[in-house]
């Protein structure tokens, strides 16, 4: 039996017994730390094979993506890169991961990316239809988006999502429209909010369904206000915070809104001030310094806890039920509804800019041409010579 050791570029051959050999050859691991593995076998040729398979998935692993790799594997490795280099926000994270399990819930969510077909894509994309047209193009995003860094470190050879015949799916749903109350239901709500008694030990949520109503400010950025956001003199709320979801569904309070222009001034009306005025007399210490805590569990106040109180008021008012968001909605309707122009609406709503308030309340604009005609002829008649 030979003992000899051959060096092979980077790997040593050796028989160690007659007919069986043993192939050591060394790489580098991701730590950029030397190591060394061995394969044994009785063909030769099998054994720089193996060796060679071996050393291209360790260099996948070393770029970061393995090559058996899922659409999911790479982009949790993408969003993880993302947020640890502050590319992303935390909350940003968990959107960005809590939207990839439609992909992770599929067939394409299981397959390695290599061994997809465009018919796999393609009947990935046919079951998308039922959902809302936002859902499916965030996920078509995604798609898009894993083949892409598939490509970026040769793990596949062609990015299936360049196909033509692969285009974005329609919702078979038209799209969602905005719920708010009438002037009647918003009576009626207010009405059952004040009647309301919580049972002991349950908190309420009155004020921050009223500040909602009328201000128009998002619930998350409601729980985050502190005692120092309410300006009296100036007769404005500083809006510089909110609750945010995070990493494995921790809810905790951000200093920043949820979009830049999210941090801005809310005018302060009278049927808001003694709302704020009965909230700041209530405040007590808390971790957080924050006007609204949930000093039962000792934590902030997420929006979900108000969603389930909102509900149970609607149903004790008689009225539809469409999600706490409709109050937001109510209050930007009544705000068009008296005459309040839409960019001055876009600032106090915190919209990114004023096609998001143009589109989102178009029909409530266009109710407003109704009667456009009859204040143009009163105007005329009024300043004619």
């Amino acid at each position: 039996m030979s003992e000899e050791l051959v060096m092979i570029g980077e790997g040593h051959l050796r028989e160690k017994r007659p007919g069986y050999w043993e192939l050591t050859i060394k790489y580098q691991d991701m730590f950029n730390q030397k190591r060394r593995k061995s394969f044994s076998g009785n063909d030769i040729d099998e054994l720089y094979i193996r060796s060679e398979e071996f050393i291209e998935k360790q260099a996948e692993k070393n770029r970061g993506i393995e090559v058996e790799s899922t659409i999911v594997d790479i982009l949790k490795r993408r969003y993880e890169y993302d947020y640890e280099k502050h590319y992303i926000n935390e909350p940003g994270y968990y959107r960005n991961v809590n939207s990839l399990k439609k992909i992770e819930k599929s067939f394409i969510g299981k397959i390695p990316i290599r061994e997809l077909t465009e018919k796999d894509i393609e009947a990935f994309l046919r079951s998308l239809v039922t959902y809302s047209n936002s859902v499916i193009g965030k996920t078509y995003s995604q798609l898009k988006l894993a083949y892409r860094e598939a490509m970026a470190v040769d793990i596949v050879q062609k990015n299936l999502m360049d196909n033509r015949n692969l285009r974005c799916p329609k919702s078979v749903k038209p799209d969602g429209k905005i719920y708010a109350m009438t002037q009647e239901e918003q009576k009626l709500f207010v009405a059952a909010l004040e009647k309301h008694i919580p049972p002991n030990n349950r908190n309420n949520y009155r004020r921050q369904l009223l500040i909602e109503l009328y201000t128009g400010m998002r619930m998350g950025e409601i729980n985050a206000l502190k005692p120092e956001n309410i300006d009296f003199k100036k007769k404005v709320i500083h809006v510089s915070g909110t609750i945010s979801m995070g990493i494995n569904n921790r809810v905790y309070r951000r200093d920043h809104t949820k979009t830049n222009a999210g941090m801005r001034d809310v005018p302060i009306n009278d049927l808001v001030r003694p709302i704020l005025e009965e909230a700041l007399a209530d405040v007590k210490p808390n971790k957080e310094g924050t006007i609204f805590y949930d000093y039962i569990k000792n934590d902030v106040v997420s929006t979900s806890q108000v969603c389930c109180f909102f509900r149970r008021i609607c149903e004790k008012a008689g009225i539809p039920y469409y999600g706490q968001h409709a109050l937001r909605h109510t209050f930007a309707t009544r705000c068009i509804e008296s005459g309040i122009q839409p960019v001055v609406l876009k600032k106090w709503m915190g919209h990114t800019n004023i096609h998001i308030t143009l589109d989102t309340y178009s029909d409530v604009f266009d109710s407003m041409n109704n009667n456009a005609i009859d204040v143009f002829e009163a105007f005329v008649r009024d300043n004619a010579v």
